[in-house]
């Protein structure tokens, strides 16, 4: 069981004023006059216009506390922690004869118990004309509502999309109600592993070739008062290095894939999924219920399982070769539901569970997971919230790969 007693957030605007400088002065007899701070609001963004510009600029905040007790399954592990976690955001929009043009970026500075500070790019991306070209704070894949019900994302193992910022190239199109997105997006990102079968029945790591297929993510996404629905697909490429991988496969399991010429060059996986939220102001403005499923052949993070995290976690791969070096796609799947209440217009509660299984290969990979949680945040002012969280996951069948193994 996991247990996140206390989470603080806070986002700001800092605004700043303007004026004439003392070389401007020096130079005229009369001083110019000090132009007025002009409040602007472009789409989503309410700022300041920058002097002299027709840009509005927003400048935003954001602090983040936790404070966290984990079940640890080693002695290494930490049972508690901090995290202390600072963010700052450059948001900008500038209205042409071709549409507004927006280009926003935030980063954060992170320190947590037994770790160095660590400074993460969160997105920066730039919006112009349908276009999106960047790193974005989530991939077009995620039916990111749901992220909005629990602070850790939903749960852990199995519990759907994984909410993780990306490098992207994106065209988007709006008719109405209805907004559709073709986006290429950093594959590499979506690794979750490479793995082959030895002759004991081993599994072992193939290293990945070089990217050469970025995915392919498509969306569709429909909103309306009573809520939202979306479907998504994406494209998704696994490409093993065919050199110095041989050598070390024979080695550790007495592979023979020299007929072959080493593992397979590409295998191609997908992954679909299917969101849906129900807006339920009958039982309190603000009330709503999340859905969501999704499929995945060799393309596993596409389903939340992102690769190997911590000691009874399994192995996890796009692809398990066979002893002969034949691609063979892990298959995996997950639902995912949440429920949002509001006991109060300044109290809140987020219930949420899933459930994920991965057919990888037998006994020596396959496993499932399920995991649940809620918590309870207050709002006493605006933009602070103050919450408790506590989640459990569990492996409901453990596989092999997890599990000491005899050698030979």
């Amino acid at each position: 069981m996991r247990i996140n007693p206390v989470l603080l957030s806070a986002t700001a605007v800092i605004v700043g004023v303007s004026s004439a400088s003392a070389a401007d002065v020096r130079g005229s007899k009369k001083a110019a006059p000090v132009e007025a701070v002009r409040i602007c609001s472009v789409g989503d963004v309410t700022g300041l216009v920058i002097p002299g510009t027709d840009t509005c600029l927003k400048i935003a905040g954001r602090i983040r506390a936790e404070y966290r007790y984990a079940e640890p399954f080693a002695r290494s592990a930490h049972t508690t922690t901090f995290l202390g976690r600072g963010y700052a955001t450059l948001d900008t929009i500038t209205n042409s004869d071709w549409g507004p043009v927006r280009a926003t970026s935030r980063i954060f500075v992170t320190r947590e118990t037994g770790t160095a500070a660590a400074v993460t790019l969160d997105f920066a991306y730039l919006q112009f004309s349908g276009v999106t070209a960047g790193r974005l704070g989530t991939s077009f894949f995620e039916f990111a509502p749901f992220g909005g019900v629990s602070y850790e994302g939903g749960g852990s193992l199995g519990r759907g999309s994984d909410y993780g910022s990306i490098n992207a190239l994106a065209y988007t199109v709006t008719a109405g109600n209805l907004v559709a997105t073709l986006a290429l997006e950093d594959g590499t990102e979506r690794r979750s592993g490479l793995q082959q079968l030895g002759a004991a029945g081993l599994g072992v790591s193939p290293s990945y070739g070089g990217h050469v297929m970025p995915d392919l993510v498509g969306r569709l996404d429909y909103t309306d008062s009573w809520g939202q629905a979306a479907l998504t697909g994406a494209v998704h490429q696994s490409r093993a290095a065919l050199t110095g991988a041989t050598a070390a496969l024979n080695a550790a399991g007495g592979i023979d894939v020299s007929a072959a010429g080493g593992l397979v060059d590409s295998s191609y996986g997908f992954a679909v999924q299917g969101g849906l939220k129900v807006n339920l102001p009958m039982l309190a403005p603000g009330d709503a219920i999340f859905l969501q499923a999704a499929y995945a052949s060799g393309a596993s993070s596409y389903t939340g399982w992102g690769g190997q995290a911590g000691t009874v976690a399994p192995v996890v791969a796009d692809v398990i070769y066979t002893a002969a070096g034949a691609a063979k796609p892990s298959n995996s799947w997950s639902v995912t539901g949440g429920l949002l209440h509001y006991w109060t217009p300044s109290v809140r509660q987020g219930v949420f569970g899933a459930y994920g299984v991965l057919d990888q290969f037998g006994a020596n990979f396959d496993t499932a997971a399920v995991s649940a949680g809620t918590n309870l945040i207050w709002t006493p002012v605006r933009n602070l919230d103050i919450g408790a969280e506590v989640t459990y996951s569990k492996l409901t069948e453990t596989p092999r790969s997890a599990l000491p193994l005899p050698v030979g």
